[in-house]
């Protein structure tokens, strides 16, 4: 049984004690309000299964401002409207406003008590479901502001409007939208993803809605887009911010009159649900001139901010275990702990980098710890080793990327293909970097 909270609102003192101790027999909560005042008191401060109301609450009035008001701004919490008359258009009229049910006064305890057990009996399966969806988001953090993420994306995961996904570089953006798609009912396809970043200005129309044989010179055979491969699934665009002004336009056809047009090629209609993603601020960008407010207003249908590190500290630790114990597994490394201590150092830094830096941060300690218990020593020997007060930004950059990749290398045993799937860098880029770097690898 699930343990239900009820708010108990009516004026009459005597039946709200009455109620409330029908309601804790029962094995439930309860609390009561005998005033509008006392009623958002409460509220703003509690949170509620169900809110019982007198339908004239307060005292000679109508009751049905105080239930529109209640929920309009918890409109997720059932409402039990009470009434002493049994009228017919009361109740109707109390479901109008926001009412979830009606019942008559006086109270008949056995069917007071039915409408409690199913309600908690459907709340235990919403709560379950919940924690299931919960857990397939696969993100790590219990803080009150990473709920209210898990929310919004288990909200927009049931519908097929575009997502806009905002936050700082290494919040979990990329995460998000990958929970979104596994939740939603397009995830027996393959979500395509793409950065905005990482695609030269003048192959983006290319790139996203392909091209016919000789649209261009090169185009010796058809090539489709990125929209065409995410056709029947969701499709990822990260870092919108840096869409070139003149393809906003062209995404802005596509998601008002779902087709496309290939270069050289004729319009047709795709089935595709747009999720983005951006570390600037594009209402900024709006009045710079660099990003269309119609375009924007398109794809932040819904909205999901995602705090930084700084908002949300309660996750720093829980985040800090998961990264150390994940780490010791894929590399075979003795299971490490962190001490008190470390974990005060971590809960002090600023961490701009927010998880990614965090998880830099952690992987580097791990590498150059000798205990199973990470110390403060730990982590700031693997920042500030090989550096120099005084030298320059690129020496100590130069410098940090010695000493990290020298680190992986060696925990891979200077196999370079290794070394390069768990950077994710190309291997042959790795090579170049090594060599630049003048380190000594022993590859492989």
């Amino acid at each position: 049984m699930y343990k239900l909270k009820v708010l108990i609102a009516d004026d009459d003192l005597m039946f709200c004690r009455l109620t409330a101790d029908i309601i804790r027999q029962a094995g439930y909560e309860a609390k009561s309000a005998t005033s509008v005042e006392e009623v958002r008191d409460i509220l703003s401060r509690e949170n509620f299964d169900l809110m019982m109301q007198d339908m004239c609450f307060p005292a000679l009035q109508d009751g049905f401002s105080t239930l529109e008001e209640v929920h309009a701004q918890f409109p997720d919490l059932p409402i039990l409207m009470i009434s002493g008359s049994g009228h017919i258009p009361d109740a109707v009229n109390a479901i109008k406003y926001g009412a979830t049910d009606f019942i008559e006064k006086p109270l008949a305890k056995d069917h007071l008590l039915i409408r409690l057990s199913r309600l908690s009996e459907n709340l235990k399966i919403k709560r379950d479901m919940h924690d299931l969806q919960v857990s397939a988001i696969a993100m790590i953090g219990r803080s009150p502001a990473m709920q209210k993420v898990y929310d919004a994306i288990i909200r927009a995961a049931r519908f097929d409007t575009p997502v806009l996904i905002s936050g700082e570089t290494g919040v979990g953006k990329e995460l998000a939208a990958n929970a979104i798609h596994r939740l939603s009912e397009r995830s027996s396809k393959s979500m395509v993803s793409i950065n905005c970043a990482s695609i030269p200005h003048e192959l983006f129309e290319a790139e996203l809605f392909g091209y016919e044989k000789g649209a261009f010179t090169g185009a010796v055979n058809a090539h489709s887009g990125y929209f065409e491969y995410a056709e029947g699934s969701n499709i990822f665009l990260d870092e919108i911010g840096e869409l070139p002004i003149a393809m906003q336009a062209k995404l802005l056809r596509v998601i008002s009159e779902n087709e496309i047009q290939k270069l050289g090629g004729k319009t047709h209609k795709i089935n595709t649900r747009l999720i983005s993603a951006s570390n600037q601020n594009l209402l900024q960008k709006i009045e710079d001139g660099t990003f269309r407010s119609d375009l924007y207003y398109r794809i932040s249908t819904l909205n999901i901010h995602i705090p930084p590190l700084r908002e949300r500290r309660e996750d720093i630790i829980p985040l800090t275990e998961y990264f150390v114990n994940d780490f010791c597994n894929r590399n075979h490394v003795p299971p490490k702990s962190l001490s008190p201590g470390a974990a005060a150092w971590l809960l002090e830094q600023e961490l701009p980098g927010n998880i990614r830096e965090l998880k830099n941060i952690v992987e580097r300690a791990v590498v150059f710890s000798k205990t199973e218990l990470l110390s403060v020593v730990d982590f700031t020997t693997s920042r500030n080793e090989n550096s120099e007060e005084g030298q320059s930004f690129r020496d100590t950059v130069h410098a940090f990327e010695k000493q990290y990749l020298e680190s992986v290398l060696s925990m891979h045993d200077g196999n370079l293909s290794q070394a390069a799937l768990y950077l994710q860098m190309d291997k042959s880029n790795l090579s170049k970097k090594i060599h630049a770097l003048g380190i000594d690898a022993g590859r492989k």
